[in-house]
């Protein structure tokens, strides 16, 4: 059983943090894909938001900063790949003229 089940008072991970920032990185460094680091980075960002909810109600819960950092790298990703689709867009609108 994972600590945040066993009664005993320990403490445990916010389910939803690792997630969060695991999402978060990877749509940081996939961001030049269109789309896909916007996807990765709203993934990242809903998981980081349910984490502070879950750290708000629970308080044997841990992970305040790894919920952060995926909310932080979420958002970032999120303004990388509306950008690089922005950029492939304008590419392949000025390839077809």
């Amino acid at each position: 059983m994972s600590p945040e089940h066993t009664g005993d008072g320990s403490r445990g991970l916010a389910p939803g943090a690792t997630p969060s920032v695991v999402y978060g990185i990877l749509g940081v460094i996939l961001s030049a894909v269109p789309i896909v680091g916007f996807l990765l980075g709203w993934m990242a960002y809903l998981r980081s938001r349910q984490s502070m909810i879950q750290l708000d109600h629970d308080a044997r819960l841990e992970g305040r900063s790894l919920q952060r950092w995926g909310g932080f790298c979420g958002v970032v990703s999120m303004v990388l790949g509306i950008a690089s689709t922005v950029v492939w867009l304008v590419i392949f609108i000025s390839s077809l003229k």
